[in-house]
């Protein structure tokens, strides 16, 4: 059992303490928030999976289904690596597992969306645990 993320567009709360605070894409054993996006130190879940959240200037939430949740995590290996992706295009942000689309968010509260900011690897508080990532890859997007 364990709880991690790919935290992006993120923000350096506690350097000593390698605390940062912005957008999650989450992974977790028992897979009830694997590919959800959540906004760590700051709005909670965005968009559970399944979900396309537009998230307005006023901080409402618009909430469209794309897919059943359970159905998603049909997709997800539990014996083996699963091959996440973000894409993260201006406002718009979506995460992949497999190939498959888990959740997407369009963030237009200005105040409160990154545009920039560091990437961090989570690995959750709570009972130990064992936290493997491998073959990183980032590029720009061309639009």
């Amino acid at each position: 059992a364990g709880n991690s993320g790919i935290q992006y567009r993120s923000k350096v709360v506690n350097q000593e303490e390698f605390v940062v605070g912005g957008y999650q894409a989450d992974i977790e054993a028992a897979n009830n928030y694997t590919g959800i996006n959540y906004e760590e130190r700051g709005r909670g879940i965005l968009a559970q999976r399944g979900q396309r959240v537009t998230l307005t200037a006023a901080g409402d939430k618009q909430v469209e289904t794309f897919g059943d949740a359970a159905e998603l995590a049909k997709s997800l290996r539990s014996d083996g690596w699963n091959a996440y992706r973000i894409v993260a295009r201006g406002n718009r942000l979506q995460h992949f597992i497999n190939d498959q689309l888990m959740s997407e968010v369009i963030d237009e509260q200005s105040d409160k969306a990154a545009s920039d900011g560091v990437v961090a690897l989570q690995l959750h508080v709570g009972p130990a645990m064992v936290v493997r990532f491998r073959d990183l890859t980032i590029r720009p997007l061309q639009d």
